[in-house]
């Protein structure tokens, strides 16, 4: 009993100092929690930020991505294409191309242009419809029906590839590319498809568009014929380009007819790499 007496009298003869301490802890508890949570959420937020540019920095591409073996519609990258900028429905294009087009799209119109989007993402199996057609026939090219006209494989395969890639060699797979407006040499020929052209050579590398198919000269001595009409967004499509180009060789393209002339045309290096020199 008696020590809770000494103790309640240091109190009172204290109390003065006491007081003083007691006046000032609620501020400095208030102070130190506050700077504890501002600390702790700024690391969350740093957490979220690096993990944002982790992501992008570190991004690899598998090589079934690399050879268009997935489905755009249900891939996370892509989105729809919406219907006022292309002239078909169910077309797909990765995110940021599509944010770079309607850009693109805005200030064009704004000048008199009209860009329409005709082809974008073709995934393997859409590209092998559309090789296989030509290699049996049922779609002629130059008017001719190649399975009757050309019966070297190697000549056939050739023939299709002025225009038409072959599966697993397309830059259509990766959602970077896209058609403007005519995939006929002679419509950018007309008064308007030259307008749309010339507006496109000046202005789209602004949106990082690039033509990636330009006429052949000392530059480009392979690969397909001049496409005026075919622009990459290079800010992707250049990762992509050395990503394939360290895990894609001629092995890896199969599965489709002609797919034995592959190796024999080196199509990776006389195709896939043969692109216009401002675009690398």
């Amino acid at each position: 009993m008696e020590s809770y007496i000494l103790v309640a009298d240091f109190f009172m003869i204290n109390f003065s100092r006491f007081k003083s301490l007691l006046a000032i802890f609620p501020a400095v508890y208030f102070a130190f929690f506050a700077y504890a949570e501002k600390n702790n959420t700024s690391q969350k937020k740093d957490v979220r930020f690096a993990g944002k540019n982790y992501n992008q920095s570190s991004h690899s591409f598998s090589k079934d991505y690399l050879i268009g073996k997935f489905i755009p519609a249900s891939h996370p990258d892509f989105s729809i294409i919406p219907e006022q900028y292309s002239t078909k429905k169910d077309l797909f294009l990765r995110r940021e191309v599509l944010d770079a087009f309607q850009q693109m799209h805005t200030k064009a119109a704004q000048e008199g242009i009209s860009l329409k989007i005709i082809s974008a993402t073709r995934n393997f199996t859409y590209q092998k419809k559309i090789w296989e057609k030509k290699w049996r026939g049922q779609t002629l090219v130059s008017g001719k029906n190649l399975a009757i006209t050309v019966k070297n494989p190697v000549h056939r395969a050739k023939i299709i590839m002025k225009y038409s890639a072959m599966p697993g060699t397309s830059r259509h797979h990766w959602g970077t590319d896209i058609d403007i407006n005519s995939v006929s040499p002679s419509y950018f020929e007309t008064q308007k498809g030259k307008k749309e052209y010339q507006w496109l050579v000046e202005h789209a590398a602004t949106y990082g568009f690039c033509q990636v198919y330009n006429e052949k000269g000392a530059n480009r001595s392979s690969g397909y014929e001049v496409e005026k009409w075919h622009w990459s967004y290079m800010p992707t499509a250049k990762k992509l380009l050395r990503e394939y180009q360290s895990q894609i060789s001629e092995t890896d393209i199969s599965g489709f007819l002609g797919a034995e002339t592959a190796k024999k045309l080196k199509v990776v290096e006389t195709y896939v790499l043969a692109i216009n020199s401002n675009c690398n």
